[in-house]
């Protein structure tokens, strides 16, 4: 099976391509080259080997190979493979980690809502003190 068939790919940014800016797609993409900006795909996106992510991604789902720095929100599946490295954020409802990749940064594991997307945590409100009373 082709590569474009199993991830349902429908465009390509090719090593030698640097992109700078935003970038939405309608179907799955395959990313070698870089990217600085914004990401968006409803379909899966992949990031080769190659590829240099700088930039705020959000997908149904997300496999890297690359060098992602940045966020990413994927309402299925994030998997991050070897040699790949991430920096950043990720939200997700499912993650797999291959053995001896270098992930920092922080992992949120969302519950899925009726529509598909994930449910995006509110921002906690700030407890108020306790006034000391003698």
């Amino acid at each position: 099976m082709s590569f474009s068939k199993e991830y349902k790919t429908t465009s390509f940014l090719s090593e030698n391509i640097e992109l700078e800016g935003n970038l939405y797609i309608k179907g799955g993409i395959r990313v070698d080259g870089k990217i600085k900006g914004i990401l968006k795909s409803d379909s899966t996106i992949f990031i080769g080997e190659k590829a240099e992510i700088e930039a705020e991604i959000t997908a149904r789902s997300l496999i890297s190979n690359g060098k992602i720095n940045g966020k990413i929100v994927a309402q299925d599946t994030v998997k991050l493979n070897k040699p790949g490295m991430m920096n950043g954020e990720i939200y997700t409802c499912n993650i797999g980690i291959e053995k001896d990749v270098n992930f920092n940064g922080r992992c949120q594991i969302l519950a899925p809502q009726n529509n598909g997307k994930p449910k995006t945590p509110k921002p906690k409100k700030p407890r108020k003190p306790i006034s000391n009373r003698d």
